[in-house]
């Protein structure tokens, strides 16, 4: 229903059972439709003409120890050296009567840089666990797809992250349409969040698997009829009465609705200029919780080869936003940097970014500065205590070619200054990635 405000409609509350279900019938009709194509000759041919992909990862962080409020005591970065390697396979089988099978399996190993028994442990980082993390059924018609199973998805409010050598990955169905000229919709259901720590998990409720009861579901839609206007939106919900994990800003027990959209418009002129807004919020079932809504602004330009972007986001001071499900912390947000985040109530962050390849082909790197302030009632009301924080990111990436193809790595460090008054209100944090993919 909130999807359709963020649309312009003014539909009452009573349809989005309606909604949902129809969904949950979408769905199911798609999946008898796929049981109904009748066996071919060719099975063991879609067999032993799949396709292997896989990767191997390393991913090293290490942050200093800071006595900002806003790190501790919680903040896992904070005076963390973690390393870790993991290894990632994925077959997909060639198209049998427009089915496809996909398989994947991931399994991380702990490095064991950080001293036992201290803080330096980061157990996003530190998971030694093995996964069977894809392991569903495609199915193609027309222009569009069904996908069933255990599956990574990438969508704006429901992501599995890549910050980290293990992902998250999700139990259920994503139906995409292409039929819409100028359009894509994906109905997401989703039955299982199976969270990266596997054997790892110390039972907190971040760590462990969230089994819906009541499933989750979402819509999302992206459409280009316009020229030069870019506009995507998504609407997620969940009626689930226990906690919801960490999504990342903890939701306690209750469900809740999540809502976002987004529109860009690429000006007519000769100088390469985008404008963009952003709206988006949530609202809680839990009994005396206060919703949460923030908006944001963004430009993006090109001069002498040197892309810019400058981003203001707001969040309301009566809660924080929930972001994006599956342990990524603001990806919906342009002022989003390394180690601050804008989705804590009452806060206002706003960001300067360069970017410049140096006519180095194969080279991304980046410069950003963020300055966030919250206001004391968002204080009072959120899980983290901002105040006013200064950070600076760097973020160089670079692919190999030649015999050394299919290597990447990337060098992502930042630095932040806090106004608590304290020994230690700094902080410099740096992730350093490697990666070879096949």
């Amino acid at each position: 229903m909130l999807l359709m405000r963020a649309l312009g409609c003014t539909c009452k509350v009573k349809y989005k059972g309606e909604i949902m279900k129809a969904i949950h019938l979408s769905l199911a009709a798609l999946v008898t439709l796929g049981t109904m194509a009748h066996a071919g000759e060719s099975l063991e041919d879609a067999f032993k003409n799949g396709k292997f992909s896989g990767a191997f990862k390393f991913v090293y962080a290490a942050g200093s120890d800071s006595d900002a409020a806003a790190l501790k005591p919680n903040d896992p970065a904070n005076n963390s050296n973690v390393g870790s390697v993991a290894v990632e396979m994925k077959y997909l089988t060639d198209d049998f009567y427009g089915f496809k099978l996909g398989l994947g399996f991931q399994s991380g190993h702990d490095l064991k840089i950080h001293k036992k028994n201290t803080t330096e442990d980061d157990t996003r980082n530190s998971v030694s666990a093995s996964h069977l993390h894809n392991f569903y059924l495609q199915y193609s018609f027309l222009n569009s797809n069904i996908m069933v199973g255990r599956q990574t998805i990438k969508l704006p409010l429901l992501m599995s992250s890549s910050a980290w050598p293990l992902e998250d990955y999700f139990t259920g169905a994503v139906l995409t349409l292409n039929e819409i000229p100028d359009t894509m919709v994906k109905l997401v259901y989703i039955k299982e969040w199976n969270k990266r720590y596997g054997s790892d998990s110390n039972g907190g409720v971040v760590q462990e698997d969230m089994h819906y009861k009541k499933p989750l579901y979402s819509v999302f839609v992206k459409n280009t009829s316009i020229k030069g206007v870019t506009f995507e939106g998504q609407y997620l919900t969940t009626n689930e009465k226990s906690f919801n994990g960490d999504a990342p800003a903890l939701v306690a027990v209750g469900g809740f609705d999540q809502y976002y959209a987004r529109a860009d418009y690429k000006l007519p002129i000769e100088l390469p200029l985008s404008l963009g807004v952003l709206w988006g919020g949530a609202e809680f079932d839990a009994a005396g919780k206060k919703d949460a809504t923030f908006y944001g602004m963004r430009a993006m330009t090109t001069i002498a080869d040197v892309a810019l972007k400058a981003a203001y986001t707001s969040v309301d001071d009566d809660a924080d936003f929930p972001s994006t499900l599956g342990h990524v912390p603001d990806a919906v947000l342009d002022t989003s940097m390394l180690v601050n985040n804008a989705i804590f109530a009452g806060t206002e962050a706003i960001s300067l970014e360069a970017s410049h390849n140096f006519g180095i082909k194969a080279l991304r790197s980046a410069v950003k500065v963020g300055h966030f302030k919250q206001s004391s009632e968002g204080k009072a009301n959120s899980g983290t205590k901002l105040g006013k924080a200064t950070e600076v990111n760097i973020d160089v990436n670079y692919a190999f070619a030649g015999l050394l193809k299919g290597f990447s790595t990337r060098l992502w460090a930042g630095y932040a200054k806090y106004d608590d008054n304290v020994k230690e209100d700094d902080f410099t944090y740096a992730k350093w990635y490697v990666t070879y993919r096949f």
